[in-house]
């Protein structure tokens, strides 16, 4: 019980503050959002909503896939998005899993209606899928994510997190003179919208709206951006 109020963090505090700030500095984002969650926060979808930030899938319950049969993988899948649809009045684009299983990506692409997975954390840029033809691939990122807050080894004040961020940007924005380069941000409420970690993400905020010719964008912009220049 006491676990689930530190999850239940991120949506009673944690999710406000974020918000609050990407509204103010005109940030838009995309929400992981797996689909039981969502149906148990209207406040947070209302926000979203209103806010249009793109709400990507992740999943239908926050579990592990690996040994999922793929018949019931399926269904899940079919429920999150139905639930996305259902809050949102449209279907997700996007979709992250997170502890996939070797089905997973194959069921994306099966499914035919989303634009990109992020269950990928190979590159610096999008990539078509080898295995899956046609199947658009936008990586994610587990280093420059405040996951590291809460894993052995891993950032235990802001002004890490902040200094591993400027620092990720900064080299990615030199490289950036010859060729395109993306940095992804992981960012969960019940982590980072606690007071002493969220001034990272405000400072780090704050230092990047400073520079000219860069793009912030939602994963969906990112992914229609990729299908225009690369095909």
């Amino acid at each position: 019980i006491n676990m689930e109020s530190l999850y239940e963090y991120g949506s009673r505090v944690g999710f406000w503050r974020l918000h609050k700030l990407f509204q103010e500095k005109k940030i838009p984002i995309t929400v992981f959002g797996v689909g039981m969650a969502l149906e148990k926060n209207p406040e947070v979808c209302k926000a979203i909503i209103e806010a249009d930030y793109e709400v990507a899938s992740h999943g239908w319950r926050w579990i592990d896939y690996q040994n999922i049969k793929k018949t019931e993988e399926k269904k899940h899948m079919k429920l999150a998005i139905e639930t996305i649809k259902k809050i949102f009045g449209k279907r997700p684009l996007g979709w992250y899993t997170g502890r996939t299983s070797e089905n997973t990506r194959k069921l994306i692409a099966e499914n035919g209606g989303f634009l990109y997975d992020s269950d990928d954390y190979s590159d610096d840029l999008p990539f078509w899928s080898k295995l899956e033809n046609n199947h658009l691939i936008v990586p994610y990122t587990l280093d420059a994510n405040d996951m590291r807050f809460a894993t052995p080894q891993g950032f235990n004040s802001a002004d890490q997190f902040y200094n591993y961020l400027k620092d990720t940007f900064d080299i990615l924005y030199d490289e950036g003179t010859e060729n395109p380069k993306m940095m992804s941000i992981g960012m969960h409420a019940r982590l980072l919208g606690r007071p002493g970690r969220f001034k990272a993400i405000k400072k780090f905020v704050e230092y990047i709206i400073e520079f000219e010719n860069i793009w912030i964008a939602r994963r969906d912009s990112i992914a229609h951006h990729w299908i225009k220049v690369s095909k």
